[in-house]
């Protein structure tokens, strides 16, 4: 008798509730409400993905039933789990590193112009790789301890905790300046190996919190000399980019500049944004 083939595990279905197409438009109408952030048809299997893990917390068996509880008015908390599982976060230590080049370059400027702190915010901070390598180039120019505010905010909940925590894994920081290591970080040993920590005089120069970039009611800062807006845009349909955009412009003070990932690009002529070079704006407000 012929020995059966080995069944292709690709071929296998997948275990767990089915996100129907039904199913799909409400998360998506769901998630685009919330955050801005808007998932095309593509995104079906990631949405099913992502939230499955969370079904199987609650004990639910399909997508309608979570779908029921996150409409639940006093709810918040659920549709807050709901935004941190839907909203995507990659990124390591130096990503993008022509961004701080030209940072450590402006800074030196700016401590030549200004009489007051020097101001940044990092508006989709993430689990915090790019603020504190912002921080590291702020030390190394001006000075751990030098006159400068650091502001970092994500929609996300759970990647901000972990930034506040300040534990990564060796690969996050693997583009690292070499004669940065000791300096800023702190190796982890036995259960810890084969991790690093941000040195507590780092952590404690950084300003972290939770915001959503289309409601930001609640952010009375103003006054921004640089705003890293990087690698969201491309998450955000034209209308979402234009008010996220302008409200982060409202936070930028006259000639202070906003970056953005080389991936994107800002095409609306109404902003008061001038590009000094690709992915680099410098913004003049209206007299």
């Amino acid at each position: 008798m012929p020995s059966k083939e080995p069944q292709n595990p690709f071929d296998l279905p997948e275990s767990g509730p089915i996100l129907s197409a039904v199913e799909f438009e409400q998360f998506r109408y769901f998630i685009f409400t919330e955050a801005g952030i808007d998932m095309p048809p593509s995104k079906r299997a990631l949405i099913q993905s992502r939230l499955s893990s969370r079904l199987r917390e609650l004990g639910l068996d399909n997508f309608s039933s979570y779908w029921r509880i996150l409409k639940q008015p006093d709810n918040a908390a659920e549709r807050q789990k709901a935004i941190n599982l839907l909203s995507t976060n990659e990124t390591y230590f130096y990503r993008e590193s022509e961004h701080f080049s030209w940072l450590q370059f402006h800074l030196l400027e700016l401590e030549k112009q200004k009489k007051g702190p020097i101001k940044i915010w990092s508006a989709a901070c993430s689990t915090g790789e790019e603020p504190y390598t912002i921080a590291i180039v702020l030390a190394e120019t001006l000075g751990i301890n030098g006159n400068w505010s650091l502001y970092a905010s994500d929609i996300n909940t759970r990647v901000t905790a972990i930034a506040k925590r300040a534990v990564y894994p060796l690969e996050r920081v693997k583009k690292t300046p070499p004669h940065l290591w000791q300096k800023y970080f702190l190796r982890g040993r036995d259960e810890y190996a084969g991790q690093i920590r941000v040195i507590p005089e780092l952590i404690n120069r950084i300003h972290f919190f939770n915001l959503n970039l289309l409601q930001p009611k609640n952010f009375n800062q103003y006054d921004f000399d640089i705003v890293f807006l990087r690698n969201v845009l491309i998450y955000f349909n034209e209308d979402t980019k234009q008010t996220a955009l302008s409200n982060v412009c409202s936070k930028i003070v006259e000639g202070g500049h906003l970056l953005i990932s080389h991936a994107e690009s800002i095409r609306n002529k109404e902003l008061p944004l001038t590009m000094e070079a690709p992915s680099r704006y410098r913004l003049s407000k209206p007299t």
